[in-house]
Parts: structure tokens; C-alpha cells; sequence
């Protein structure tokens, strides 16, 4: 008798076991998808990707005379219809697939791409799927996705650095004046929105952005006073008060912290500082805590604390009521069940809290914890809580699905976290997910912080041994003053200019300008830092087919490392 032929390879994925219009959401095709559950599907058709319908403004023309005036045009958003049909041995299993498909097809900007379009992406929502009839096993019916953006980009970034020698992509080359000129290639039929990332090699006080259809400029800028009858002209700008050469580096603590054994805890009273931070391979780590306390103290964690003074500033000024300040952080539970806690704390001149972070772990079984963010003023308290779900100290993974909750946050490649006060405003950014959480404390808008707390402990009950944190580290850090204010009298030359803050941006420091959303990052490339665009600043779209977007820089910097990604987009 004839057997049924079974191949035990799975070609599902090869377009030539699929229709030419096959699409994927997410890089999933539906076929595989249901098949899962002994159904078959198809995707027969699809509509929608060739229509350009125009929304016409038009006004009446002037009296007497035929016709319309047409003011603009504009293209809405774009519906993409697919022609779908399932097959199953019954009745109930249909109406299974069925459902299933309905849970496939959900979820908002999900990525669609079309067999015969493999170069082409587009960003869609569902918004209908029809209804089958019942008691059917076997049905044809349509599905619609909503495209925000009518227009389909490439499915892949083009990348240009000082690498880069394919002409089709562009090149980098920097000049005699060094500014920098970027040829972008774009070989759409629209205008693309690059992405501009610069890693400083050297202190900078500006960037300036210049292409075909806008400029973009970054930083500090040269100002002018105004008249020569001026009698007193101030100039607020940044200064960097401690600003590390990078990451993991001795020289970063060496010298400028100091042990705070003898302060309490600002953030929490009981939490004991009799031990001792070191430096240990990578950055200030956890070594004891002391010896034990009386045996009728109140605690719930031995731990040690340093701390950092903050410097004058360039006209003698001590303290900073406007600060931004970066840190990165190694968390790593090595295994099951390690415990502790790390704290940066900000305070003022009487050791009172303004604001800080910590990493608090207690789980004794697991790998769970908890970032926690305080704040000061007249309610000091723990103000935020992220985790303990979805969030663990392993090192695996780093969000690439190997383990079910990777440690994004504080993992090995990634760890920066900022805390900036503008005035009453605290913002704390997690850089590598750019989550911002800012908060108004009024009652601080004016208060100086004067130091920095790094406090390392081991909870309770746990010996500091193999039950504390394996990794614990606090790896950088910077503290950026914003808010030096020089002064500039009636002596001074009316037709000088006040210099611009050549060390706005510091050495080693990313700054990003996505062109697309139009957001400025800064600090490690991650924290949103929108305010850096200076007044008439616009976010700008490079044409179609080769142009220069020519970098400037402030005085006697070096041009940084450039790297431009984008991708084109089509009718």
C-alpha cells in the first residue's frame, strides 16, 4: 500500500513553500504559527501596498472662474488587507485556529514584511479580521493592518563610520579645519532621518549638524554682549567636577573618595557603616562590615560607606543646586539566592537626602530584586520600586531571549544609571532602556547637594561571604555642575564674546541626535537630553541620492568617533 510521504525537516520557513505574498509579523509567519496546531493556512492576497490616495485641502477658486485652488496634499495613514485561508480537520479545531490567529495578529506597531518585498519593512496595527461562519472547517476571510507611516523603509540600518569605503552606503572624511564631512547615500525614493551618534575623544563645547534640509546644533555656544554699556552680564554654564576616563579605571576613586564610617546612613539609619569599600578588579566593592554591632543595636544591614566632597567649581563656588551625574553599575548574582544592597546617595550640607538609587536584593532562594529610588525634602522616602518581577541579577542572555529574565539593567555590557536636578526637578534615567522618572521636589529647588554616598552592605543574617552579591561594583563615575554662573562687568571689552563651555561635553561621553523621533541623548548615548539643542535647532532629513551633512565642533576639540546609522524609505 502507499505510504504518505512525511519530510522531517522543517522547510516551513523557505519562501518556496510559501506563497509569493507570504508575510511575517515579527519575522513569524502564520503558517508556522498554526501549523502548530495541525491547521493550514495561506495567505492567498494582499492589497493595499501600491495605493497612493492623496487627502486633498483645496479651497474654492475666485469667483467666475472654473476649477479649485489646491492648497497641500497630504497621503493618510495606509491599510494593508490580507487574503487569508485556513483548513482544519473539524469543526472545533477551526474555530481553535481560528482564535489563535486573532491572538497572533494582536499587538500594536508590529513589523510586516511581504515575501516578494524581502528589502521592505512595514509598522502596522490590526485593526479588523473577519468573521468566519460557523460550524466550518475550512474558510477564506481578509485581515486589515493601519499603518501610522504610510511609507515602508529597508529592513536592515545602513551604517557609516570611519570604516565605511562602500560608496553605495557613503564615507566619513574629516577636514583641514577639522570639521567633518558625512556623504550619506540614500538610495530611497524619500528622504531618510539618520541617526548621528559622536563618542568624544577630547573635551567639546559643541556640535553643529549641517545638512541639505536643516541644521542641527548641540551644546555651548558663543555669546555676545550685547552693548558696551553692559554693566553686568552673567553666563551660566556647565563644568565637569569629576569626570572618570573610563569604565573600571583605578585612577576614577583613587584619591577622591574618602571612608565615611563615622555618618550614618541618610537614606536608612540602620543600615550600619562600621566595614570597608575597596577597589577589586573593577570599581568599589563590598569587603565587610565591621565588627558586630551591640546586641541591642537596631539593624538590618552591615555594610560601609565612602564618600565624595564636591570640589569648587571655576569661580570658587562649592556645591550644586543643578547637577547631571552618570554611574555605571556591575550587579551579579552568581548564585541562587546571594543577597545585599549598593546605594548612591546625594545630599546637602547637613548630610540630609536629596535623592539617590539602590540595588536591594533579599531574596534568599532566588535571583529576584529590586531597584529603588529616593528622594529627599520634606517627605523623604523610597519613591519608586522596579521589580522583583521580570527582573533578575544572572548575567545571561542581556535581553537575547537565551534566559527568561535576562538582567538588563545592570549586567556586564550595560549598567548606567543618571540622576539630574534642574532646580526642583529630579530625573532619573536607567540608560540602558532610556526610561526617564522625573519628580518636583519644591522644597529642593534651591538646596546645594554637597557630597556623594556610595554604600555597600550585607543584609541581616548573611555572612558577607558566598551569601553576599558575587558582582556588587560600582564600576564610574561623573558629576557634571550645571549651573556656574561667571560674571562679566562694565571693564570687560563690549565686542568680546563670553567663550563657550569648552568642556560642556566631556571626554569619552556619547551623544546622540535620532533625526527620526527627534530626540537628543547624552552622557553614555542613553539619557534623553533634549535641552541640549540650541535655540532655532531642527531635527532634518537627508535627501534623496548622495549629500554632505557637514560636522562643526567647538574650539580645540578633536573630532569624535562617528558613526551614522539610517534606513531609506520608499513610496
Amino acid at each position: 500500500m502507499p505510504y504518505e510521504f512525511i519530510d522531517t525537516i522543517d522547510s516551513s520557513d523557505n519562501p518556496a513553500f510559501l506563497s509569493s505574498e507570504a508575510f511575517s509579523l515579527d519575522g513569524v509567519y502564520p503558517e508556522n504559527e498554526l501549523k502548530k496546531f495541525g491547521v493550514n493556512y495561506f495567505t492567498l492576497q494582499v492589497s493595499g501596498r501600491e495605493a497612493l490616495n492623496y487627502d486633498l485641502n483645496k479651497a474654492d477658486s475666485i469667483s467666475g472662474i472654473d476649477g479649485e485652488t489646491l492648497i497641500d496634499k497630504r497621503l493618510p495613514g495606509r491599510e494593508l488587507t490580507v487574503k487569508f485561508k485556513i483548513e482544519a480537520s473539524d469543526a472545533s479545531l477551526f474555530a481553535v485556529a481560528y482564535r489563535q490567529l486573532k491572538g497572533f495578529l494582536q499587538g500594536s506597531e508590529r513589523t510586516i514584511k511581504f515575501d516578494d518585498e524581502p528589502n521592505l519593512v512595514y509598522v502596522g496595527t490590526l485593526s479588523e479580521i473577519g468573521a468566519p461562519d460557523p460550524g466550518q472547517i475550512r474558510g477564506i476571510n481578509t485581515f486589515t493592518f493601519y499603518c501610522e507611516d504610510v511609507h515602508p523603509s529597508s529592513s536592515f540600518k545602513k551604517i557609516i563610520n570611519a570604516n565605511t569605503t562602500d560608496e553605495n552606503i557613503g564615507s566619513i572624511t574629516v577636514l583641514p579645519d577639522k570639521s567633518v564631512d558625512i556623504l550619506i547615500n540614500n538610495q530611497g525614493t524619500l528622504p531618510a532621518y539618520p541617526t548621528f551618534k559622536f563618542t568624544h575623544t577630547s573635551d567639546n563645547a559643541y556640535i553643529g549638524i549641517a545638512g541639505e534640509n536643516g541644521v542641527e546644533a548641540l551644546g555651548s555656544q558663543e555669546q555676545y554682549l550685547t552693548n558696551s554699556v553692559t554693566t553686568e552680564t552673567k553666563k551660566v554654564e556647565s563644568q565637569w567636577l569629576l569626570n572618570p576616563a573610563k569604565i573600571s579605571d583605578k585612577s576614577n576613586f583613587d584619591g577622591k573618595f574618602q571612608t565615611a564610617n563615622d555618618r550614618a546612613n541618610p537614606q536608612n539609619g540602620q543600615l550600619l557603616t562600621a566595614g570597608n569599600l575597596v577597589w577589586k578588579q573593577d570599581g568599589l566593592r563590598f569587603q565587610d562590615g565591621g565588627s558586630a554591632p551591640d546586641k541591642d543595636t537596631v539593624y538590618s544591614a552591615m555594610g560601609a560607606m565612602q564618600r565624595w566632597e564636591i570640589p569648587a567649581d571655576s569661580v570658587g563656588d562649592v556645591g550644586s543646586a543643578n547637577f547631571t551625574s552618570t554611574f555605571n553599575i556591575f550587579a551579579q548574582a552568581t548564585k541562587q539566592g546571594q543577597t545585599g544592597i549598593l546605594q548612591l546617595l546625594f545630599v546637602d550640607g547637613n548630610n540630609k537626602l536629596m535623592a539617590g538609587m539602590g540595588i536591594y536584593k533579599d531574596d534568599t532562594k532566588g535571583n529576584t530584586f529590586q531597584t529603588q529610588l529616593y528622594i529627599g525634602g520634606n517627605h523623604n522616602r523610597t519613591w519608586k520600586v522596579f521589580g522583583p518581577k521580570g527582573q533578575e541579577l544572572n548575567n545571561g542572555g542581556h535581553g537575547d531571549g537565551k534566559v527568561p529574565n535576562p538582567n538588563l539593567y545592570f549586567n556586564s555590557t550595560t549598567g548606567y544609571f543618571t540622576i539630574q536636578k534642574k532646580g526642583p526637578v529630579f530625573n532619573f534615567t536607567f540608560g540602558n532602556k532610556g526610561g526617564n522618572y522625573p519628580i518636583t521636589i519644591p522644597e529642593l529647588s534651591e538646596t546645594k547637594c554637597m557630597r556623594v554616598y556610595i554604600y555597600e552592605g550585607q543584609l541581616k543574617g548573611r555572612d558577607a561571604g558566598g551569601q553576599f552579591i558575587t558582582n556588587l561594583s560600582l564600576r564610574s563615575f561623573n558629576f557634571q555642575k550645571n549651573d556656574v554662573t561667571k560674571t562679566i562687568d562694565s571693564t570687560t571689552d563690549a565686542t568680546k564674546y563670553i567663550p563657550a563651555d569648552n568642556h560642556h561635553f566631556g571626554k569619552y561621553e556619547v551623544v546622540v541626535s535620532d533625526m527620526a523621533s527627534g530626540n537628543v541623548y547624552r552622557k553614555e548615548g542613553a539619557t534623553i537630553a533634549n535641552d541640549e539643542m540650541i535655540t532655532g535647532s531642527e531635527p532634518f532629513s537627508v535627501p534623496v541620492g548622495k549629500s554632505i551633512v557637514n560636522c562643526t565642533f567647538g574650539d580645540g576639540a578633536t573630532p569624535p568617533d562617528i558613526e551614522v546609522t539610517f534606513k531609506e524609505r520608499y513610496l
